[in-house]
C-alpha cells in the first residue's frame, strides 16, 4: 500500500498560535516533581515480582529489566539525554576522523539523503524521513530530575522534595534539518500486554535508541557536519516524525505508520547537513479512528477518549492549540502503579493497524486509504477474525 503524499505535517493538527511545550509537564517528567508521592509509588516502593502471576514472575521481569540495560547505562534519552551516547558535542572518532573545520565535498543533497537513509537503516531503524526542522515541536526547557536512575536503587529522600533542574533549550539555527528514525516493536510479545513480558518490547526498543541516533549522528559529524543526536528528550518525537513522512496520528496519541501501525519506538537526530525532506502522507487514519475506537474500549484506565477530536485538554501534560484526541496520562501512569509497575501497551496490541505485513493486511489498508466509507466493514473483520486479543504470558516461555 502506498500512501497518499500531502502538503501538510504536523501542522494539520494546529489550531491557532501555540507556544512550545516546556519538558518538565511531560507526564513522565511530572511524576518526579509535581506527583512525588506516585514516583515512590512507581519507581521506589518494592513490589515483588508475583510467582502465581504470568507475566508479574521473578524471570518475567529480570527479561523487562535486562532489555532496558543498555538504556539506562549508555543513553538516558529518556531521562533528559545529552550525556553518553546523546551527548551533543562528541566528536567524529575513528581513523582518518576529519579534523574541525573540514567538510567533506558533497555529492548533490539528494544523493546525501540516499546515503544517509542506507547508514541509518543498516545501524537499525526500521524506517527513516527527513524534515525541515520545525522549532515550535522543540521543548522550550529540558527537564533533568534529580535522581537521574530511579532504577538504580535508593533515592527516596530526594523524592520527598521534588528537585530537578530546568534549562532553556537553544537549538542554533544552522540545524536546518531532523533527522527521524522509527524502531519496529517486537509484534508477538505485545500480544501478552500489559505485564512485565511484553514491557521488554519497549525496553529492547529503548536500548537501541541511543546506539542507532548516536552512530547516525557520527556518520554525519564524519563527513564534517554537526549533529545532536536524541531519544524522547530535547523535542517532541512524533509531530517531528509525521513532517518527516513516517506516518499519521492516531486516536491513541501515537504515531501510526503504514508498516507496522502504532507499534514502533522514535529518535532523531538535529543536523546541517544538506538534505532533502521527505513529504508528509495520509494513508486514512484520521478517518479510520474516527469510527474505530478500538484502543478506547480496551485501555484499561480509561485514558483515551471516545468521541470526536477536540483542542480541549485534561491536565497540564496535554499541550494546547491542537486538534487530537487528548490522552489522559495521569489515569494512565496511574494504572501503571497499580499494576504493579508493569507498563501497558493495550492500544497498540488491539490497533488493527498493527499487522505484520501479509497479502490480506496490505489489501485491508489500500481499502483503508481508498475507501474509507468502508471503515466500519473492515473493524468488523478485525475483531471477527481475534485480532488483538490478549495472549497468556505463559507461552512466550513455553511455545
Amino acid at each position: 500500500m502506498k500512501p497518499k503524499y500531502v502538503d501538510k505535517g504536523a501542522d494539520r493538527y494546529v489550531r491557532g498560535d501555540i507556544e512550545r511545550f516546556d519538558e518538565k509537564f511531560m507526564l513522565f517528567r511530572r511524576v518526579m516533581w509535581d506527583m512525588p508521592e506516585l514516583a515512590k509509588r512507581l519507581y521506589f516502593t518494592p513490589k515483588m515480582p508475583d510467582e502465581d502471576k504470568p507475566g508479574y514472575t521473578i524471570k518475567d521481569n529480570a527479561f523487562r529489566n535486562a532489555t532496558w540495560d543498555l538504556e539506562r547505562d549508555f543513553g538516558m534519552g529518556n531521562r533528559g539525554g545529552r550525556q553518553l551516547l546523546l551527548d551533543w558535542d562528541r566528536p567524529p572518532k575513528g581513523e582518518f576522523a576529519p579534523p574541525p573545520g573540514l567538510k567533506m565535498t558533497m555529492d548533490h543533497p539528494l544523493q546525501v539523503t540516499r546515503a544517509l537513509k542506507k547508514v541509518a537503516r543498516f545501524v537499525g531503524a526500521s524506517s527513516v524521513g527527513v524534515c525541515k526542522l520545525d522549532r515550535r515541536w522543540i521543548y522550550s526547557h529540558a527537564y533533568y530530575p534529580a535522581i537521574k536512575d530511579p532504577f538504580a536503587g535508593g533515592g527516596l529522600a530526594e523524592v520527598d522534595t521534588p528537585g530537578g533542574a530546568s534549562e532553556e533549550i537553544e537549538i542554533p539555527e544552522e540545524y536546518q534539518f531532523a533527522v527521524v528514525l522509527a524502531i519496529e516493536m517486537d509484534y508477538e510479545i505485545l500480544k501478552y500486554s500489559p505485564t512485565y513480558t511484553s514491557g521488554a518490547s519497549a525496553g529492547l526498543c529503548y536500548s537501541k535508541m541511543p546506539f542507532i541516533a548516536a552512530m547516525v549522528a557520527q556518520y554525519i559529524r564524519g563527513l564534517g557536519y554537526k549533529a545532536i543526536p536524541m531519544g524522547n528528550d530535547t523535542a517532541c518525537s512524533i509531530p517531528l516524525a509525521i513532517d518527516a513522512g513516517l506516518g499519521e496520528l492516531g486516536r491513541n496519541g501515537l504515531l501510526i505508520t503504514p508498516e507496522f501501525g502504532p507499534r514502533v519506538r522514535l529518535c532523531k537526530v538535529f543536523t546541517d547537513l544538506p538534505l532533502i525532506p521527505d513529504r508528509p502522507i495520509e494513508f486514512g487514519v484520521w478517518d479510520f479512528c474516527m469510527v474505530c475506537e478500538r484502543c478506547a474500549e480496551e485501555c484499561p484506565s480509561k485514558s483515551i477518549p471516545h468521541g470526536e477530536p477536540t483542542t480541549h485538554i485534561l491536565n497540564e501534560s496535554n499541550r494546547k492549540g491542537l486538534l487530537r484526541w487528548p490522552v489522559n496520562g495521569e489515569k494512565c501512569i496511574d494504572f501503571w502503579e497499580r499494576n504493579r509497575s508493569a507498563s501497558c501497551a493495550n492500544c497498540v496490541r488491539v490497533c488493527p493497524f498493527n499487522k505484520p505485513s501479509g497479502r490480506l493486511h496490505e489489501a485491508v489498508k489500500w481499502g483503508v486509504k481508498t475507501f474509507p466509507r468502508l471503515d466500519p466493514l473492515f473493524i468488523w473483520g478485525d475483531r471477527i477474525f481475534g485480532y488483538g486479543k490478549r495472549k497468556d504470558p505463559r507461552r512466550f516461555w513455553n511455545d
